[in-house]
């Protein structure tokens, strides 16, 4: 892991506070929804949530499998 990963990874992953605010950026940047291919503007912010997982760490190379295990354990949650 490089220099610049490990920084963000210990900013926005290693804590809760930092967990929040990185779901709030993946929330503005429309990341988990459908993408109107027409709006450039949506496109482009979803990129930039996708490119702060990448100096995250989580998209990187040889990332995929562990990236799919992982999504595979969320599940809804049901409300009561």
């Amino acid at each position: 892991m490089n220099e610049l990963t490990s920084k963000y990874r210990t900013v926005l992953l290693e804590n809760q506070l930092g967990r929040d605010v990185l779901a709030d950026i993946l929330s503005m940047c429309h990341f988990g929804v459908t993408l109107d291919p027409d709006n450039t503007v949506q496109v482009s912010e979803h990129n930039v949530g996708t490119a702060i997982l990448f100096r995250c760490g989580v998209f990187q190379v040889g990332t995929m499998d562990a990236v799919i295990r992982a999504l595979a354990g969320v599940l809804p949650q049901t409300e009561e």
